[in-house]
């Protein structure tokens, strides 16, 4: 960002207190007005960043990881300035330094650090450092694994330039791509063979309309793909003039594609599990620079919730669009719910009881797919099925697609209790399901819709802040109420002790529209360019 700053003298202003919130770094300046202006300049007074004000308080926020740029911080050392120029010290005699900060990524072998100093003036240095000796062995090994990565990457690299230059649309930075006539369209993934509930809503929704989408679906974390497959890939993603990716995409994470609208459809409608940037520095998170960086535009529920994408994908609040999610349209259309219902009986004749059908499903624990695991232990099997038979209900269960391992249902207790892991929307389960009973997963979007009680079973709610965290406050955010342990939950479906009010308010801080327009307007809003003014 240009510097627009005239620099003059110290000011009456201090900084008296600094916090974090992970990724965010507050400085409560007292004395300036309200509707004043907090500047964070380099050195060299050539790059500014605002900070942003928290009305009502004296608090001015930055987060380091997209200071407005789509960047991390740069490296640098900065000094605090009001809108006129006048240099903002910290408060005297205070020992700055117990506010450093250092974020540990790529594996833990490397660190960017955030360093205050106020012997010379109020100062924060950034710096990125190389963290880990490995000894001589290990090291020769890590740079004979890292040059041979580097070179399959600079191969590839080479082989989507080559497409580029011969197949993507000549002067494509010259055209207004919008008034191309037959658009280029990509449905990419690199985390599933099997496509994806939005991304499946979104190619009905563009055949409709007469496109001819391309496809690309791959799970690379977990399969290698030979070189034959990766020149097809890298073929269409060359071509493309419009991608749509469905979660973090690794290939995105090296291969920079060039003059291509991306966009994310994140499957996560509004969860509070930290992923991606809002959660930098803890164990598989992003580093500095990664794939998001390359989005053109996410997609959200509600201008409400758009902030904390953004944070996610370390991108402007201006480039996540509250266009509603994809699959929603068939989700909230009544013959695709009726045909579903029907389907669902026919095929489970648990679910035929004339019973109250409680639905278990959370989310997975362990930092990856590769690592994913449920703990089984955390239940009381015995007493779920006397619950079960004590309230007349039925038992389903729903882990999470990474979750591999069965859920150990004694054969006794397949009578009220199944196992429906292996189906593959766990939305067409909402519409048969009385209550739901999950923690911190997503799943909640989709199901607050159908305006039915929740359970949020949070046993480790104090460790999962710890490791994995929030990127917002999950009591006064979740539309249903928090048992802590085993017996709570009984207790509460026992008494029907649900806090069911709370749906209301999130309904109407998460939809800007309940509807069946999702996928016209991500087709009229980014394929046709007729985005509303207002954004």
């Amino acid at each position: 960002m240009e510097n627009t700053i005239k620099l003059t003298h110290i000011s009456e202003y201090r900084v008296n207190k600094i916090t974090w919130d992970r990724i965010w770094i507050s400085f409560y300046i007292k004395k300036l007005q309200p509707e004043s202006e907090v500047f964070l300049c380099d050195q060299n007074n050539r790059l500014s960043f605002r900070l942003k004000h928290v009305e009502g308080t004296d608090e001015y926020k930055l987060n380091i990881t997209n200071p407005g740029n789509c960047r991390m911080l740069p490296v640098g050392i900065y000094k605090l300035y009001s809108a006129n120029g006048e240099e903002i010290p910290f408060k005297d005699k205070v020992n700055v330094k117990k506010y450093n900060r250092q974020f540990i990524y790529f594996h833990s072998e490397r660190a960017y650090r955030v360093q205050f100093s106020s012997k010379k003036g109020f100062r924060i240095k950034i710096t990125d450092v190389h963290l880990k000796n490995l000894g001589f062995y290990k090291s020769i090994c890590s740079k004979i694994r890292t040059c041979r990565h580097k070179l399959a990457k600079a191969i590839l690299r080479a082989i989507y330039n080559f497409f580029y230059l011969t197949l993507h649309r000549k002067n494509a930075d010259k055209i207004n791509i919008h008034d191309v006539q037959n658009p280029r369209i990509l449905l990419m993934s690199d985390q599933s063979e099997k496509i994806s509930p939005n991304m499946s809503a979104l190619k009905k929704a563009l055949i409709k309309e007469g496109y001819k989408p391309s496809e690309s679906y791959r799970a690379i974390t977990t399969k290698h793909y030979n070189i034959c497959h990766w020149i097809m890939t890298l073929k269409k993603i060359a071509e493309a003039d419009y991608i749509f990716l469905d979660d973090h995409s690794q290939t995105t994470d090296w291969l920079t594609i060039k003059n291509t609208i991306i966009t994310q459809l994140w499957h996560a409608g509004a969860g509070f599990k930290s992923t991606g940037y809002s959660r930098f520095g803890m164990p598989a998170s992003p580093a500095p620079w990664s794939g998001h960086r390359q989005y053109t535009y996410g997609i959200a529920g509600s201008m409400k919730i758009r902030h904390f994408f953004s944070e996610v994908w370390g991108i402007n609040d201006s480039q996540v669009l509250p266009t509603g999610m994809p699959r929603i349209d068939e989700y909230l259309d009544d013959e695709h719910r009726l045909k579903t219902i029907e389907k669902l009986l026919l095929h489970n004749p648990i679910l035929c009881k004339q019973c109250e059908v409680i639905l278990f499903a959370p989310t997975y624990r362990g930092e990856n797919k590769k690592h994913a695991y449920y703990p089984f232990s955390m239940l009381d099997f015995d007493k779920l099925y006397k619950l079960c038979e004590d309230t007349n209900s039925v038992l389903v269960f729903k882990m999470h697609p990474f979750i591999t391992e069965p859920v150990p249902i004694p054969d006794e207790y397949k009578d009220r209790m199944t196992d429906m892991s292996d189906y593959p929307n766990i939305n067409d389960l909402f519409y048969i399901t009385d209550l739901l009973i999950t923690d911190y997963s997503s799943n909640i979007y989709e199901f607050s819709l159908m305006k039915k009680p929740m359970l949020f079973f949070a046993y480790d709610i104090e460790e999962y802040s710890k490791t994995r965290g929030f990127h917002r406050d999950y009591a006064s955010n979740v539309p249903g109420k928090i048992v802590e342990n085993f017996d709570d939950m009984c207790s509460a479906i026992y008494n029907k002790d649900y806090d069911f009010e709370k749906v209301s308010e999130y309904l109407e801080n998460n939809f800007d529209h309940v509807d069946t327009g999702a996928c016209k307007r991500i087709i009229d809003w980014i394929i046709r360019g007729r985005l509303p003014e207002h954004f």
